[in-house]
């Protein structure tokens, strides 16, 4: 009969021979792989890279006119280099013409009116000095004297207003620097 001692020795050796039989076991030999070689030679290349962005200035004036109408002629081209004062865009100058030599007429027509309200109230002065003509006669001369020196101040006015109505039919740069975005063609 085997005893216990006896079994325990046998697994013993069994294990330790495994385990030295493991170690013992000569390296596996990996067949050598063969790479493809390429070949580099210098040559010129010009690399390219897009990026999408949106430009601004440190200051950018939205220009706006100041008439309505009709745009006739635009003076500059996006990206252009401007001076202060230099025309941009012209508007329509028929109507605002047209305006001015009616505000003119209108002045030349107070101006006759002045002439003739200041020819009659002399004439009646005279009539009142001579005590021909009543003294309402010669106030009511004397207002329409004045009526028609406001009439002839407020032609004039007209005639400023339509100049300038004029003048702004060309818009000019404000300031000195580069044109942007044009919006409107």
């Amino acid at each position: 009969m085997i005893t216990k001692k006896s079994m325990m020795k046998q697994m013993m050796t069994v294990i330790c021979s495994a385990t030295l039989a493991a170690c013992g076991s000569a390296p596996v030999v990996q067949p050598q792989s063969e790479y493809q070689v390429m070949t580099i030679s210098t040559t010129d290349k010009e690399l390219q890279t897009i990026y999408s962005a949106a430009i601004r200035g440190r200051q950018d004036i939205d220009i706006y006119p100041q008439v309505s109408g009709t745009l006739t002629k635009l003076c500059v081209e996006e990206g252009q280099t401007v001076r202060r004062g230099q025309v941009l865009f012209v508007i329509d100058q028929v109507p605002y013409l047209a305006a001015l030599r009616t505000a003119e007429a209108n002045v030349e027509a107070a101006r006759a009116g002045v002439a003739t309200s200041q020819l009659t109230y002399d004439s009646k002065k005279e009539l009142y000095a001579q005590k021909v003509i009543s003294e309402f006669d010669l106030k009511t001369s004397y207002n329409s004297l004045l009526t028609a020196k406001a009439q002839l101040a407020q032609a004039e006015a007209q005639q400023v207003n339509a100049a300038n109505n004029l003048s702004y039919t060309e818009v000019k740069r404000p300031a000195d620097g580069m044109v942007g975005t044009l919006p409107y063609r």
